[in-house]
């Protein structure tokens, strides 16, 4: 769902941002900072040591604020997509046959997410709206379908109706993508990302795009697609790795992979009732994820948001920040259709 948050909102949006300041143009650069809020050691308005500091707004641990991408790019396509190969674990290079693991642990699921505002500190006086998030076992690949809607009022705009749709194709032994992105403001389209992706062997990709515009960019070695990424998320977390660094590319914008850095905290049995009668006995954990354009002047990223991760791909407990505003993702209901008997 990450991805698929990220892009909408920053379309829609033309929000100011607070800024971060990297001494290092990278992901590594934002890693003690992301670590420092994942843990809930950083207070609001402390220093990110070593990496990033904060101007303006503090903000309570979870969340960190990055300004929009240099293009208007939509943001509101990230929050709960699964994912699913490993790959580059602190952004070292990976042969192709380390970076492939399975996508068995996770599962079909309904789930259905209430969005309301947590904070407003600019244009954006009100927030709210849902999200329902479908993934189906096809038996050799895994269907998801994504719809996002948010009603939204600003100061200088009026209200705003947001809504976008994501849905994708992919092989569950990743090398094979088919993807489709639909964004829209009050009724009238924004924009349509559509096309192929597919990596090879020996982990060299290439993405054919349908829509925008007909065009093919390669893919870096060591790209995953949605839930391959997640389920590498799922397998550091079981490992007690603290945090990895996989490529990524979704589908969702039309500029090929992106960077990621996620962070890991607390995997392990529920301490409190579980949100679902689903996800009862499920061990979870804290993930914190930053996304980071792939250009040489991309210090900060795109987006970032936080969540709780089960061991079978569910999430609850969002946090997206989107500069102006952000918002929370409560696990409104789930339904988990039962294995096919046979493939």
């Amino acid at each position: 769902m990450t991805a698929f948050l990220r892009r909408h909102a920053r379309r829609v949006l033309r929000h100011p941002a607070l800024t971060f300041r990297p001494e290092k143009g990278s992901p590594a650069a934002a890693a003690a900072g992301s670590k420092a809020l994942i843990s809930g050691a950083l207070t609001p308005g402390a220093l990110l040591p070593q990496a990033l500091f904060l101007r303006g707004l503090a903000h309570p641990p979870w969340t960190l604020r990055a300004r929009p991408p240099r293009t208007v790019a939509a943001a509101l396509l990230l929050a709960a997509l699964p994912s699913a190969c490993l790959a580059a674990a602190s952004g070292s290079p990976t042969p192709p046959s380390a970076t492939r693991t399975t996508t068995s642990a996770l599962v079909g699921q309904r789930a259905l997410y209430d969005l309301s505002l947590a904070e407003s500190g600019g244009n954006t006086l009100s927030a709210s709206g849902n999200m329902t998030y479908v993934v189906r076992d096809t038996c050799s690949a895994w269907s998801t379908q994504q719809h996002l809607d948010i009603q939204s009022a600003t100061r200088n705009g009026g209200a705003v109706n947001m809504v976008s749709d994501y849905t994708t194709l992919e092989s569950k032994d990743g090398r094979h993508l088919v993807f489709r992105t639909v964004q829209k403001s009050n009724n009238a389209v924004l924009q349509v990302v559509s096309g192929e992706a597919s990596i090879d062997a020996l982990g060299h990709g290439v993405v054919e795009y349908e829509k925008p515009i007909k065009k093919t960019l390669k893919l870096p070695n060591g790209t995953l697609f949605p839930m391959a990424h997640t389920a590498a998320i799922l397998a550091a977390a079981q490992r007690g790795t603290p945090s990895i660094a996989p490529l990524l590319f979704d589908g969702t914008g039309p500029d090929g992979a992106q960077e990621t850095y996620i962070t890991l905290l607390g995997w392990g049995p529920l301490k409190d009732p579980a949100p679902s009668p689903a996800l009862a006995g499920q061990p979870a954990g804290r993930v914190h994820v930053a996304f980071f354009g792939r250009t040489p002047d991309s210090i900060l990223p795109d987006y970032e948001i936080g969540m709780r991760y089960f061991a079978n791909g569910v999430s609850d407990m969002l946090d997206m920040d989107f500069g102006d505003f952000r918002m929370r993702g409560t696990l409104h209901s789930l339904t988990l259709p039962p294995r096919a008997a046979r493939c």
